[in-house]
């Protein structure tokens, strides 16, 4: 039909008109006609080699095969738009209603966008910017067809909100574009709202470090430490300070600066005890831990910390294990964790009861317990003192302490072969780091317990389920979601489920970069065995099980050992 006007939009959903009168949604419940349309509409000329039709949209499939599905969509593309003309097939090209007129909100969009960015006028790119209505296609976000032109239509988007300096915009569409903190910092900070500056810096430390793995740069952390000293300056409370100063420190930690890290924590805790910050404590002991670590001196450190505080804020001591229960679980990983916390443990049981510190006691004997599960040590002796450290963590009100013991006594449970009880304590000890200071350290921690000691394989795989819902909402510690990231790749393989046991393993091979041997390692290895088991090379899988079995011995672990022993004789 001659003359006819077709009208498509493809930018934040998809529509389409002829004449002026719309085609109602359910006209397009098949994909490829839509397809088609989309695909010629987004075409300058709306023509195309009939080649690429087919390589764009039916890419699987042979010439053949791929020339009949595309007489197919244009036969109902046709119908469709009650257009004889609509879809012509010629012998090399495909062409949308020749003769014609055909426009698209692409268009609308990328035309006036292009002028303005070419005149550098920021008023006409603010202006262009609200012909963007969302994303090409959003309802079909996976066609490959079509991912090169939303790329390119989205970056165009960034591109103008940046030019006509739309920082807010820019920030919500992209957390990552450093520039855009970067102005509305200026912005907070030329109205005097020093504290603005600083949550938007915290805003975008985050969203780097998380989605880049990278720390601020210069000029961004420049402005945020004269926001600081501002701040400083006009008398902040000890609590937006302490925030600051950790802020700050977490800066110095991530670049490796370590003196300047623990000088920063250092005057965040001191601020902390004199107010009885608890929240900034915590935060203030963890990054002490972090750079003590680092430096290889954290039980040193812990130690001198953690008895300091015993005689200054006994009040306070909870907080401060809350800090170091990731270290904790982080030593008892190393290749010679178990033998060392145990030692560690004993040195502090001691000293609590030289000194009648309850905390000191309580520590000590967690400490002890857990390398004695870990370890396969006589039941009797390690829940002797798990218990003893479960009521004396109850005594002081140690949240963290209480959490650790119990998930402990459940999986010594699971291990002597009660699983009534085992259950027990591991829904006790999810409901007490759900409700805890430092559920991102315990959440994933105990589900990892949970995981790896479920009685059955159908319950791990449920276990999993709902670990991978809880977890959802938690920016989970990497090194404490060990134990589950890999129990869970163990179970999935096992399942048959190799993408989620791939994605797993994916997330938890990183991480084990952080320790030198071990049982994480051996950990992996057995968990690939298992993946390896699907593809029907059962020398390969018994060979790379007896290797995890022996890294398992060197690091102390005699049931995982003896696991993958039996395994690997099936």
């Amino acid at each position: 039909m001659a003359g006819a006007q077709l009208r498509v939009h493809l930018l934040g959903g998809f529509a389409v008109s002829v004449d002026g009168h719309p085609l109602p949604v359910t006209a397009w419940r098949q994909r490829r006609p839509a397809d088609l349309l989309a695909l010629l509409a987004l075409t300058p000329g709306g023509g195309m080699p009939r080649d690429q039709v087919i390589e764009a949209l039916w890419p699987d499939l042979g010439p053949a095969a791929g020339a009949a599905n595309l007489r197919k969509a244009a036969f109902h593309l046709r119908r469709l738009l009650e257009l004889p003309e609509a879809c012509v097939l010629e012998e090399r090209r495909v062409g949308l209603l020749p003769g014609g007129e055909v426009s698209t909100d692409v268009d609308d969009f990328v035309g006036p966008a292009e002028r303005a960015l070419a005149a550098g006028d920021p008023a006409g790119c603010r202006e262009a910017a609200q012909a963007y209505r969302g994303p090409l296609l959003p309802d079909d976000p996976y066609a490959d067809w079509a991912e090169e032109h939303r790329v390119r239509l989205r970056d165009l988007y960034l591109e103008l909100l940046e030019a006509g300096r739309m920082w807010g915009r820019l920030v919500a569409e992209d957390p990552t574009r450093e520039l855009a903190h970067l102005e509305l910092m200026r912005a907070h900070l030329a109205r005097g709202d020093r504290a603005a500056a600083i949550r938007q810096f915290g805003r975008a430390r985050q969203v780097l470090r998380d989605e880049l793995g990278v720390s601020p740069g210069t000029e961004l952390t420049g402005l945020y430490e004269r926001a600081l000293e501002a701040e400083g300056r006009a008398a902040a409370t000890p609590a937006m300070r302490a925030r600051a100063l950790l802020m700050w420190g977490g800066i110095h930690y991530e670049r490796s600066e370590l003196a300047e890290a623990e000088r920063a924590a250092r005057e965040a805790k001191a601020l902390a005890v004199d107010a009885g910050l608890t929240t900034e404590l915590t935060g203030a002991s963890e990054l002490l831990g972090l750079t003590a670590y680092s430096r290889g001196a954290w039980k040193e450190v812990f130690a001198e910390e953690f008895l300091t505080m015993l005689s200054a804020a006994p009040e306070l001591v909870p907080f401060l294990y809350d800090a170091n229960m990731c270290m904790v679980e982080f030593a008892l990983g190393e290749a010679d964790g178990l033998r060392a916390v145990s030692e560690y443990g004993a040195g502090l049981l001691a000293e609590g009861e030289r000194s009648d510190a309850v905390a000191a006691r309580a520590l000590g004997r967690l400490l002890r317990g857990e390398a004695g599960v870990l370890g396969g040590e006589p039941p009797d002796a390690v829940r002797a003192d798990l218990e003893v450290a479960l009521e004396l963590h109850d005594d002081i009100g140690a949240v963290t302490g209480r959490t650790v013991a119990t998930e402990r006594l459940a999986q010594l449970a699971s291990v002597d072969g009660d699983p009534a009880r085992a259950q027990r304590g591991h829904r006790e000890a999810l409901e007490a780091a759900r409700a805890s200071a430092v559920p991102q350290h315990l959440v994933p921690w105990v589900l990892g317990g949970m995981v790896e000691h479920a009685p059955d394989l159908t319950r791990a795989v449920e276990l999993l389920d709902q670990a991978e819902a809880v977890c959802a909402d938690l920016q989970v510690c990497a090194p404490c979601a060990m134990g589950l990231r890999v129990a869970g790749a163990r179970v999935g393989a096992a399942h048959g489920d190799r993408d989620r046991a791939e994605e797993l393993l994916a997330l938890a091979e990183p991480v084990a970069q952080m320790w030198t041997g071990g049982p994480w390692h051996a950990a992996l290895a057995e968990a690939r065995a298992h993946l390896l088991a699907g593809s029907g090379e059962p020398a390969e899988v018994a060979a790379q099980l007896a290797a995890a079995a022996e890294q398992f011995e060197a690091a102390q672990r005699p049931r995982e050992a003896a696991r993958c022993r039996a395994g690997a004789a099936l």
